[in-house]
This record gives C-alpha cells, structure tokens and sequence, in this order.
C-alpha cells in the first residue's frame, strides 16, 4: 500500500542518490513510473460520485420518509427493492465499464438502502425491537455484497454492524465475552486480507480490539478496576509487535495497521499509570485479574518473538525494549511498592526509558509513527511530572538532572558506537 508519506520520501530518497552517483537519472526515472502505475488514478471524481450517490439516497429517504403514511406497503417494499436492484445495476455496469471506485460506490449506496428498508419493514409491520438482530442482517447483506462485488464500501458498513451486534449481545448478556462474533467476522477478516484499502484495514484491527476488549467482561467495565490498565497495556503491545513483525518481515499489509492502534493504547495506558502512581489516592497496590495474565500470556512471547526473529535488528531491539519496559509498570503496582517514593521513581523511570526506546526504534528504523508515538508519550510524561511532583520540588529537580545525565551519557555511548560500525568511506578505501 503506497502512502503518501512513503511517496515523499521515496522521491527525496532518490533525488540523493542520483545525486550520489548511486544510481542513474534513467533508473530513478524507471521507478517513478513504476510507483505512479502501482498509484494511478486521481481518487477525487470516486469520492464526489459517492457523495453524490449519498446525498441522492438521503433525498429519496427524505421524499418517502414524508410520503411514508400515504404510501401502500407493498408500494413500499417495491420501492426499497427497486432502489437496491438499481444500484448494483448501476454498479455491474460500472465496473464493466472500467470504473472500479464508481462501481464501489454505488453498491455503499445498495447497502445502505438495504439497512433503511430492514429499519422501515420492521417500522411497517410492528416486529420486536432488536436491533442487534437487524445489524445482523444488514452485516449479511454487506459481506454478500463485498463477496459478490468487492466493494470495499460494503464490507466497511459490513464491520460496522458486526461489531454493532456483538456489542449488543454483549450488554444484553452482561456477561462475558460474545463468541458467536467470530460467525461474522472471520469471513470479514478473510474477504479484507485480498483488498488493499486502509480503512478496511483499520476497521477489522479495531473490531477484533472491540472484541479483546470485550472479553473481562461487563462487571469489570461497569464498576472500573484498575486491572483493565494493565489488561489494556498487554493488548497494546500485542498489537504493536504484531504490526512489527509484519514491518519487519514483510507480512500482510493488514497486520501493519495493528502498529498505530497499538501505540495509541501504549501511549495512554502509560500517561494513565503514571498519572495513577503519582496520586497519593489512587497509588493503591491494585490486583491483575485472569485475563490479565492471558494477555501478558500472548504479548511478551510474542514481543520476544519480534526480537528474536528480527530481520532490522536496529528496529526491533530497541522496540521490544520499549514494551518489555512498558509492560513492567503493572508489575510495580502488584508489588505494593506503588505508594513509596521508590515505586513512583521507577514507574517514571519505566516510561521514560520505554518513550525513548520509541523513538530509537523509529529513528533506527525510519518508522515515523514510533518516533511521534515516543515523542508524544516522553512529552506528556514530562507534564505529568512537572504537574504532579516526585516528593519534593527538590526530589523532581533532581530526578530531571539523575534523568537527563543519563540520557546524555548514553547518547554520547551511541554516537561513538555508531562511528565504529560505519567508518567514513576514505577510510574503509585506505
């Protein structure tokens, strides 16, 4: 999947290396062709026509919606199929016709009509309120449509009501986990794997998040434990090394879409922890309930994993270093050392040390969102010290001066080591 950030660097990258001599103004030019023909197509006239093709559909809506009590019922189920008929005929013929986003976005409007109309039939013949049995339907009628036509659009409102029901049962039960969820979604899981639209990509990452973090319970959520703290650190890493390894190793696009998902929940469970640690209130022992220990199961062999099949060892290393870090914080609190000054210094120590393995990790790597997921949590770390103090002002000052030494003796470190490993090019002729 070309992202434009890849573009620009790709085309910068280039520009230096003809400049380099390391390669030839044909070769570069060779390569431009081959990523705009990877990329070509301007998405703008696909994006109007499925505005237009919306704002169609909610005028039609609107007609019928004020006509709805002096229209017949069979006038009005004859309607709702002749709309959805049409918008694939208009799809089938568009996609004959070489418009593959046009023909997308008229079978997003079919589906669309198909969930109004289960919406206006029960309306119209009085059946039980359940939506979560509606959402059903219409998750059927996306992931047929997806199937029959590949419409990205479809299988994205597809999701959507998948996780719609699942959510709905879920509270319905005020239980645990809903398993019947992966009826659904496994077929939707596998029909994005062979689409390389991103926001499909994104939309199965979080339904299968919406569902992990289902799976404590409803008690757990009703009445807040810090437990699902630490539950949602261990999910976090979970993603982040999975979308590493698919970096890493080259592995499907849609595994890489874990990676920004798993550093936003990183970057607030961490900020969440420390905030915690350094309120004299909240800084209790807390407790790590079953699941816990099922996801700290999954992610730490995992991130070991990352490590130890890396192919960029620069990359990975430094990153499962951030998240052996992060996941050691939960740890502090079930010792029962969160309340002393020494468990508030190593938990600040803990995410400081894991933000900037971040940022080593991106930097090593050229991963831009580790090194902004880095900067953003040693950042907000930095306010959260300076609003709520380690002890006194003077125990902060000096944490900061301990901190920042440290930080600078292993920068220097690094900066010698790296002149090692790659010696100046007169030097390596001689």
């Amino acid at each position: 999947m070309l992202t434009g950030s890849y573009r620009k660097r790709l085309e910068a990258d280039l520009i230096r290396w003809v400049d380099g001599g390391l390669l030839n103004a044909d070769s570069a030019g060779a390569i431009r062709r081959s990523v705009a023909s990877e990329h070509s197509g301007f998405r703008l006239p696909a994006l109007l026509g499925l505005l237009g093709g919306l704002l169609i559909a909610s005028s039609v809506a609107a007609f019928v919606a004020a006509n709805w009590e002096a229209i017949p019922r069979l006038a009005k189920l004859g309607a709702i199929l002749a709309g959805i008929l049409a918008c694939f005929a208009i799809a089938f013929r568009l996609e004959r016709g070489g418009s593959p986003r046009g023909s997308d976005a008229a079978v997003t409007c079919g589906v669309l009509i198909f969930a109004a109309g289960l919406a206006l039939v029960g309306q119209m013949y009085h059946l039980p309120t359940d939506w979560p049995g509606g959402a059903v339907l219409i998750a059927l009628g996306g992931l047929a449509a997806s199937f029959l036509m590949r419409s990205s659009g479809a299988l994205a409102i597809a999701l959507v009501a998948i996780c719609a029901w699942s959510g709905g049962r879920w509270e319905e039960a005020r239980g645990g986990a809903h398993f019947g969820f992966f009826i659904l979604y496994l077929p939707a899981l596998w029909l994005a794997l062979s689409r390389s639209n991103r926001l499909i990509h994104h939309l199965v990452v979080l339904a299968g998040a919406l569902w992990i973090g289902m799976v404590p319970g409803y008690e757990l959520f009703d009445r807040f434990d810090y437990g699902l703290l630490a539950y949602g650190l261990a999910v976090s890493a979970l993603y982040v090394a999975l979308g590493a390894i698919a970096l890493d190793r080259g592995g499907p696009s849609l595994l890489t879409a874990c990676l920004p998902w798993g550093l936003l929940g990183l970057v607030l469970c961490l900020s969440f922890e420390l905030v915690r640690i350094l309120d004299n209130d909240e800084a209790r022992a807390g407790r790590a309930f079953l699941f816990v220990f099922y996801a700290y199961a999954v992610a730490v062999p995992l991130t070991v994993l990352a490590a130890a099949t890396a192919r960029d060892r620069r990359f990975t290393w430094p990153l499962t270093a951030a998240l052996v870090l992060a996941l050691l914080v939960p740890a502090v609190f079930w010792s029962g050392s969160a309340i002393g000054m020494a468990g508030k210094i190593t938990v600040a120590s803990l995410v400081l040390l894991s933000a900037t393995a971040l940022m080593v990790a991106g930097a090593a790597g050229g991963v831009r969102r580790l090194v902004m997921a880095g900067s953003i949590l040693f950042g907000v770390a930095i306010l959260i010290l300076l609003w709520q103090t380690i002890g006194t002002l003077l125990d902060q000052s000096l944490f900061f001066l301990v901190a920042g030494a440290a930080l600078l003796a292993v920068a220097s470190g690094a900066r010698r080591l790296f002149a090692r490993l790659n010696p100046p090019a007169e030097k390596e002729a001689a």
